[in-house]
């Protein structure tokens, strides 16, 4: 996935990071493809086969068949859906995680969900702002850098869930080295 800009190597240091913004920014995208590719295959099948994919997967696979020589390249198609499903799914569950247990985990879930996951993509910040109010305790106001801050501190709590906390490990063995090499 490196070419999507979800894994990008650090010149600098010779060492690979994950960037969650980037991931965030194609989820829409990546959901939108799917949910076409799930249609366009879904009616495929009813068409060929008179039944759903699951159906007619499940049918295949206990009557033992092997359906890695198909014509019509199922196979890869449905690999394809299962691949981008399990990337929406990852992104899901780091978010309800976050959500569920982080202390501002609800209102960080909304601003995620406003600025990157819903289907529809508002046209910019103060429509964000807008929609996101309500979600919000006594509807109080925020204003945009209030919603950059919470924007990155949400980033921040999925990128934790995502990839542990290779970021801080690296930054306190960082500083470890550089007070020891100092003192030394």
């Amino acid at each position: 996935m490196g070419k999507s800009g979800i894994i990008v190597t650090d010149s600098k240091e010779d060492g690979v990071y994950h960037n969650v913004i980037a991931l965030f920014k194609i989820y829409r995208s990546v959901s939108w493809r799917m949910q076409v590719q799930i249609g366009q295959v879904s009616h495929r099948f009813r068409k060929e086969y008179g039944t759903d994919v699951d159906e007619f997967l499940e049918s295949v696979y206990q009557a033992g068949m092997d359906i890695n020589n198909d014509e019509a390249n199922i196979r890869s198609r449905v690999e394809a859906i299962n691949s981008s499903n399990q990337f929406l799914k990852l992104i899901d569950e780091s978010v309800e995680l976050m959500r569920k247990y982080h202390p501002q985990g609800e209102k960080f879930y909304w601003v995620l969900y406003y600025t990157y996951m819903s289907p529809y993509q508002p046209m910019n910040i103060g429509e964000i702002i807008s929609k996101l109010e309500p979600h919000l305790p006594q509807n109080i106001r925020i204003n945009r850098s209030t919603y950059f801050r919470w924007r990155e501190s949400a980033l921040k709590a999925v990128e934790g869930i995502l990839w542990g906390y290779e970021e801080e490990s690296r930054k306190l063995l960082e500083h470890y080295r550089d007070t020891r090499v100092d003192e030394g």
